[in-house]
């Protein structure tokens, strides 16, 4: 499966990161100032996206496109444009001198808000945790906050110093592509770079940062030119930890970065000892050692003697295994499916025909349907399910039962002009609180496709939520429950509900169960999808798209998706349109 972003060749950005670290620090400021509301947010997305863009901020300002980056409207490119001409931002000075950014990280700490930092600071004149501390060599914290208060924060300027940073998927992949980007600088750049660790895995939420195996250049000292490199760069705030083929360092926004290097000749087991999990590793070493082999990051060796390591592909065959998919190294029976041959046949973005789960702007998307279909039969698809919600959403005025005659017309009309790409009349339909659902029979059975999903009574506990789901799954009009645990990742607990009495109710009916690629959901994730397929039950991928950008999140879903094992087979919109139509009218049927 393709997961890399594209990366374009390299430039010279220094302008970028400079600019994009004074908003990530306004940002910070407005923090310690105590706000929290579109402002700062705005700063924050500006920061990623100039990170992010691959042409230099000169470039884009000379030809009239600053606003191309994602973030930057008319306010936000007038302080980049007057960077560029001063060097400076007079916001940024302005807001860091009042509420300086270095004290930001003292919000995570027990205690301090906006209101006591901001009093901290009048206090003692500090302006970071270096300064905090030496207040506290010196007895002056002590005398603002007391003894007791002083000796609680001081244990914890370590961890508020190193905080463990956690990225979306989707995020942690943009990271790792702004940094392949700027290490394939032409004065070092590498013969070999390559995302790995749990983003490779396409773990749903990533721990601590990016990894990046390298082969360095032919040039002389290119490997320590490359590793000075990232160092360097004007996002990085501190180096962790160095030594002679590794660095790893945290850049402005908290990400840690670590950059792995490697000969062509062991560049195999560098990248599969930076990218699977350590169970996995674990379970490899102990079969190379029963080889009489040891598996370390130079490479496989028995005694003195390299075996070869130049690909994964050479380890693993050293180790008596097939080359096992990166989604799959977890120590979760692939080592053993392996041995016996019997690992699965992956399931790809290309296997996929159709996305059942797209929004419009009759709801909350922002997009036509027309917008959204030729958007999906772009990107190959034969079909599309129509979503938009249902009427007891009102929040994202869902369609009441006048409307949703009216998109019929509108879904007919579509289907005229795109054919033979087919939008499928459905709904993503509210599952109520006592488990009814949230249109009549009489008009379910005139839809498509039918999707149900919880958007209300999330804190209900495990004896009333997983009732309430299994009356909806057990529907024999209901094709799909979409994100089951309804959790937001970082944001929003997953429901109490038990999910294995869902998963058997829904194999039993034969409703299908959603792998979302909404970076925010990722739900279910790859365990849970893999026990609805030893269950012998079926899934969707779709991308809950409520813009026409947003089908490109697909790759997120297919990862979860060959996390839990998952192949073609067990994924509906992998069917062709004919196969997708015939299994809806089985399930109608019972």
């Amino acid at each position: 499966m393709q997961n890399h972003f594209h990366v374009t060749p390299p430039l010279r950005r220094a302008s970028n990161l400079a600019v994009a670290r004074l908003f990530e620090e306004i940002a910070q400021s407005l923090e310690v100032a105590g706000e929290q509301g579109h402002r700062l947010r705005a700063y924050r997305r500006a920061a990623h996206g100039v990170a992010a863009e691959s042409e230099p901020l000169e470039e884009l300002a000379a030809t009239g496109r600053l606003r191309q980056i994602a973030g930057v409207g008319a306010s936000l490119e007038a302080l980049i444009a007057e960077f560029l001409s001063t060097g400076g931002i007079r916001t940024h000075a302005r807001l860091v001198g009042d509420n300086p950014p270095g004290l930001a990280p003292l919000l995570r700490a027990r205690g301090f808000g906006p209101a006591s930092v901001q009093a901290l600071h009048a206090a003692l004149g500090a302006t970071d945790l270096d300064a905090v501390e030496r207040a506290a060599e010196e007895g002056r914290l002590a005398e603002v906050l007391g003894q007791r208060r002083a000796a609680d924060l001081i244990a914890q300027l370590p961890s508020l110093r190193n905080p463990i940073r956690t990225l979306r998927l989707k995020s942690a992949w943009e990271s790792a592509a702004a940094f392949l980007e700027l290490l394939r600088d032409p004065s070092v750049a590498p013969r070999q770079i390559e995302v790995a660790g749990a983003a490779r895995r396409m773990c749903e939420s990533v721990v601590g940062g990016v990894d990046l195996v390298a082969i360095p250049g032919q040039a002389g000292g290119a490997a320590t030119s490359l590793l000075d490199l990232l160092e360097r760069l004007p996002s990085v705030e501190q180096v962790i930890g160095r030594d002679a083929t590794s660095t790893r360092v945290r850049v402005h926004n908290g990400v840690e970065v670590r950059l792995q290097l490697a000969e062509p000749e062991t560049w195999g087991a560098a990248l599969l000892l930076r990218t699977g999990s350590d169970a996995h590793l674990a379970r490899l070493r102990t079969l190379a050692e029963a080889r009489g082999y040891r598996l370390t990051p130079a490479g496989l060796f028995s005694d003195d003697r390299l075996v070869a390591s130049a690909t994964e592909e050479n380890v693993y065959a050293a180790l008596g295994l097939p080359w096992i998919a990166p989604e799959l190294r977890e120590d979760q029976g692939e080592i053993e499916a392996g041995l016996a041959g019997n690992l699965p046949r992956l399931i790809g973005v290309d296997d996929l025909r159709g996305d059942l789960h797209c929004h419009t702007n009759w709801t909350d998307g922002t997009a036509s349907l027309g917008d959204m279909a030729a958007a999906a039969r772009a990107r190959g698809y034969q079909y599309m399910a129509l979503t938009d919600h249902s009427r007891s959403l009102t929040i994202t005025n869902g369609l009441s039962l006048e409307r949703l005659e009216e998109a019929r017309r509108l879904v007919q009309r579509v289907n005229e002009e795109l054919a033979p790409f087919v939008v499928l009349l459905g709904t993503e339909m509210d599952i109520l609180l006592d488990g009814s659902l949230d249109y009549p029979d009489e008009t379910l059975a005139t839809l498509d496709y039918v999707s149900a999903s919880v958007h209300s009574g999330f804190k209900q506990p495990a004896s009333e939520i997983t009732p309430r789901i299994v009356r909806a799954v057990e529907h024999p009009l209901v094709h799909t429950l979409n994100h089951p645990h309804g959790r937001m990742l970082g944001a929003r607990p997953a429901y109490a509900v038990d999910m294995p009495a869902v998963i058997a109710a829904a194999t039993a009916a034969g409703c299908a169960l959603e792998v979302s690629a909404d970076p925010a959901r990722m739900d279910l994730d790859g365990g849970w999808a893999r026990q609805v397929r030893a269950a012998g039950g079926c899934c969707t991928v779709s991308s809950d798209a409520h813009s026409t950008l947003d089908f490109d999140n697909i790759w997120l879903g297919i990862g979860s998706a060959r996390r839990g094992w998952l192949e073609p087979r067990d994924v509906l919109n992998t069917r062709s349109l004919d196969e997708f139509r015939a299994h809806l009218q089985r399930r109608r049927r019972g």
